[in-house]
């Protein structure tokens, strides 16, 4: 599950610095291998979440077998004056009674692309065009589903997310934990309603807004975060180069699997991040919370980690890890479980018990280590009673005993 969703036809720097090769044109060409790379990488990056990659890889091989193109912009290349939005699409889970059923029915669908509709929507009302989409998060099929969406509308994707990660809520979204409004916002549902949103109480509840939209609807498409180019190069505002991160790790992994080496340090490598655990998966617990997949999974140890457990809680993606019974990650930073088969990252719960697993950690983007980010993205915020440490200190600190 995933925190939004870009749906198709109905439309970090994390302690190092990754980039794209850019061209001398705006924006980077991304080839099928390119983008192969990249949504490996993402599943490192979704801490569990952001989709299958399965479907995202589908998706992607759609788009280029209809000979759709693919391109990269970093932010530094924005000019001060361009816009860029965020669309996406929020699809309601919730049971329809019949007799609305039977209404949506008669109505039948009026807009093929409400996601499309949105951007185009709120262009018109801001009398701005956008020169760029920016991905909501860095997750499988979330962030190929931005990609697909920018590659249809001709624009870029550009080089940077709202989180760095996958996450939970729109509550961890960076544009407007650095202070700025992400309405006006504009939403279209498939039966061609028209929606602007001027703006909220709280920002948190612009979700709330569209989320009842969704519900009578089933699907709205979304475009917010409106902000220019000088907005979108300020320090704090977005997390840039994220793809080019997710790029790099699956790059490395592809290339470790072709050279005999290992998958597992290779992406640990790339990312500059920490080998947690290592061991075969044993009992699982989830539930559907008010929309949210909530669980926990304990992996045994084998190796250097025989003899140990460790106990990862997840909130649609992995918020804490507790290595024999010791916290040893957190929230923000990012906490993921890499099949020892695949050597892809594993979507919550679609993990099997036996399964051979490697548990990696990767230190979250600044702005999330910051207290404006801390707010809504440390584990007290999901109700954990545990401070965020960030994990290079609880690993230093655990490893010295």
């Amino acid at each position: 599950m995933h925190r939004r969703n870009f749906i198709k036809g109905v439309g970090v720097a994390m302690g190092a610095t990754f980039s794209l090769p850019v061209t001398a044109h705006r924006g980077a060409k991304f080839d099928a291998q390119a983008l192969e790379d990249t949504l490996l990488g993402s599943s490192y990056l979704g801490c569990g979440g952001g989709g299958s990659l399965e479907a995202a890889r589908e998706l992607i091989r759609s788009d280029l077998a209809e000979g759709i193109s693919f391109s990269i912009l970093d932010v530094a290349q924005l000019g001060d004056d361009d816009w860029v939005a965020s669309p996406y699409a929020l699809e309601s889970l919730a049971p329809v009674d019949p007799s609305m059923r039977d209404r949506l029915e008669k109505l039948g669908v009026a807009v093929d692309e409400p996601v499309t509709a949105s951007f185009r929507l709120l262009e018109d009302y801001l009398g701005k065009k956008f020169s760029a989409v920016i991905v909501g998060e860095i997750g499988p099929l979330s962030m190929a589903e931005a990609l697909s969406l920018a590659a249809r509308l001709g624009v870029p994707s550009l080089d940077a997310d709202t989180v760095g990660r996958a996450t939970p809520e729109i509550n961890q979204h960076s544009v407007r934990v650095a202070g700025h409004a992400i309405t006006p916002a504009a939403a279209v549902s498939q039966f061609g309603d028209e929606v602007i949103l001027k703006s909220v109480a709280d920002p948190s509840r612009e979700e709330d807004v569209f989320r009842a939209l969704s519900v009578v609807s089933r699907l709205v498409g979304v475009t917010d975060a409106a902000i220019p180019g000088a907005v979108a190069k300020a320090d704090n505002v977005l997390v840039q180069k994220s793809l080019g991160l997710a790029a790099s790790i699956g790059k490395a992994v592809r290339e470790a699997m072709q050279g005999g080496s290992d998958p597992v340090e290779a992406a640990r490598a790339a990312g500059d991040g920490y080998l947690l655990f290592e061991g075969v998966v044993g009992s699982s617990n989830w539930a559907d919370s008010e929309g949210f997949l909530v669980g926990d999974v304990t992996v045994h140890g084998t190796g250097a980690f025989r003899g140990q457990s460790l106990l990862l809680d997840y909130k649609n993606e992995h918020l804490v890890a507790r290595r024999n019974g010791e916290v040893i990650a957190t929230c923000p930073d990012l906490i993921t479980m890499i099949d020892r088969k695949s050597y892809e990252g594993i979507g919550n719960p679609d993990f099997s018990e036996g399964q051979a697993v490697s548990v990696l950690a990767y230190r979250a983007a600044s702005l999330w280590r910051r207290p404006e980010g801390l707010e809504v993205f440390a584990p007290r915020y999901f109700g954990y009673d545990v401070d965020y440490i960030p994990v290079e200190q609880r690993l230093s600190v655990v490893n010295g005993k």
